[in-house]
């Protein structure tokens, strides 16, 4: 009997630590450290939204994008997108009005154009003075 029960803990142990590796991409969560890759991060200061040129994309040719509140709440109001092409377009950036740190806001992008230049935010922090928002690519 102690050996069935010692062996029903530990299963039941490595299926909860085999969970989030089984965990999909649209898990709602955004975050799969399979598909996404860390492009850097910007920092935000002062009460005011702040809009920054985020550039090292070099040209990549993305998936989506994913945002995410390093250290604080974060808001970020507008995400534009210069792609290769010379075009720039505002993303949607609905969902981004309060960022919970340590979760990845993923952000589609329209059409066919994927060869991203550079990413120009405009973010502030919520309820304290600095936030860093990293950046985060998926091919």
């Amino acid at each position: 009997m102690k050996k069935s029960m010692l062996w029903l803990s530990a299963a039941a142990l490595l299926a909860g630590l085999a969970a989030p590796a089984l965990a999909a991409p649209n898990d709602g969560g955004g975050w799969d450290p399979n598909y996404w890759v860390s492009l850097g991060s910007e920092r935000f200061q002062g009460g005011n939204d702040r809009e920054t040129a985020f550039g090292g994309w070099a040209g990549r040719s993305v998936d989506r994008i994913g945002l995410r509140a390093v250290n604080r709440y974060a808001r970020c109001t507008r995400v534009r997108a210069e792609f290769g092409n010379g075009h720039t377009r505002d993303l949607d950036a609905s969902g981004l009005g309060r960022m919970v740190p340590g979760r990845v806001y993923r952000i589609d992008l329209p059409g066919g154009d994927r060869n991203i230049r550079q990413l120009h935010l405009k973010c502030r922090a919520l309820g304290s003075y600095a936030v860093s928002v990293e950046v985060f690519a998926r091919k």
